[in-house]
């Protein structure tokens, strides 16, 4: 198996969960910028909380989707439900995203509903797989509050904002923050951005999980809910594949997860953790041929290309992620060879928590609610 691997990657493999000899040096080595990153942290935070840094707030209620660590919890996946959920009340819902990764630096209306207008280069992939699958705006800003300005410019009466909780300089109404069971101090030494006193700011607290199904075991995350915290509403969500997706003239269209049992594939990943993607790939009995391991938010090459389609050849697939696929898309490969994994949230209690959002967020009552269900089979159940 082939693997490039970057140097943050390592950090997040060995430093963090402090793997042998190495991994303990690294982080006694790190500890200290952990120490001064925690004292900027609380000084950032001291600062609007007494109003010296200003805070804006925008002219339509602010829903915000974040966390505490960095990278893979979920939140992506769980700001599409969402937005669509609130859509299925009929509000008119818009996505809005910072654009990492992209060129762009000011607004960008990067969909009105009805696809990409523009490319990942300039929004970042994240903004542009959101695009392909929300029938409403997507918009990107390195400045949210002119996003939120240019999301009510289109007519819309919400926002949700995606990974919004250290983004302090817009107001918001309802604050969401995902746990996923990760602990440790904070960067560089440990994946967190905040203390779990941050919490405090939260209206609802997410326990993200991958498992299958529901179960009465503590779900990820339960541990790290400070007692103090356990008065906020706490909701289960577990983050399970759907699908298989494949671009087919510009849109993407679903397959079954099935084809890919007993296939020879070729794993290629750009995500911040892709440990649970390559056990899903086992799950569902995909043989895996090679892997191919890109740093998180990677910008395809054509030298990329070529290596991953020379290393393709003898194999049935090559499969990657929604995110990754937005940017794989454009090279040419074999028609049909190419997919991605559709990951879509399972959410507990879900009519609770959407009508906890909108009465905190001030929405006008809608229409009866349509909660976005995800049906999934068992592995044996869809292969048959």
């Amino acid at each position: 198996m082939k693997t490039s691997v970057s140097l943050s990657r390592w950090v997040q493999q060995t430093v963090w969960p402090r793997r042998g000899l190495i991994g303990w040096i690294g982080y006694a080595v790190l500890r200290p910028a952990s120490g001064l990153f925690g004292v900027g942290v609380t000084m950032r935070n001291l600062a609007y909380d007494v109003g010296l840094f200003r805070v804006q707030r925008a002219a339509v209620p602010i829903v915000s989707v974040g966390n505490l660590a960095v990278g893979g919890t979920g939140k992506t996946p769980f700001t599409l439900w969402l937005s669509r959920a609130l859509s299925a009340r009929g509000y008119r819902v818009a996505i809005l995203s910072r654009g990492y990764g992209g060129s762009a630096r000011d607004v960008t209306v990067v969909s009105r509903g009805e696809g990409p207008e523009v490319s990942a280069a300039e929004v970042g992939d994240e903004p542009v797989m959101l695009a392909k699958s929300f029938s409403g705006p997507v918009i990107t800003a390195a400045r949210r509050v002119e996003g939120a300005a240019a999301a009510v410019a289109l007519g819309c009466d919400v926002v949700v904002l995606d990974d919004g909780f250290q983004h302090r300089a817009l107001a918001r109404n309802v604050d969401l923050v995902l746990l996923d069971g990760r602990s440790g101090p904070l960067l560089p030494a440990g994946p967190f951005r905040e203390r779990l006193r941050a919490l405090r700011r939260a209206d609802a607290i997410i326990l993200a999980d991958q498992s299958d199904a529901f179960s009465s075991r503590e779900p990820s995350g339960s541990a790290l809910v400070p007692r103090w915290a356990a008065v906020k509403p706490v909701h289960r969500v577990r983050i399970r594949p759907t699908a298989l997706v494949s671009a087919v003239a510009g849109r993407w269209q679903e397959r079954p997860l099935s084809e890919m049992a007993g296939r020879r594939v070729v794993a290629v990943t750009g995500i911040a953790r892709p440990e649970g993607f390559y056990a899903l790939l086992h799950q569902w009995e995909a043989q895996v041929d090679e892997v191919f391991e890109f740093p998180d938010h990677h910008a395809y090459t054509q030298a990329d290309w070529q290596r991953i389609t020379r290393h393709a050849r003898e194999t049935d697939l090559v499969v990657t992620t929604e995110k990754d696929l937005v940017k794989l898309e454009t090279f040419p490969f074999e028609v049909g060879k190419l997919v991605a994994v559709r990951i879509e949230p399972a959410v507990e209690r879900a009519e609770e928590l959407i009508e906890g959002i909108v009465g905190k967020a001030g929405l006008r009552a809608g229409p009866p609610p349509s909660i976005p269900r995800v049906a999934v089979s068992s592995n044996r159940g869809d292969r048959e």
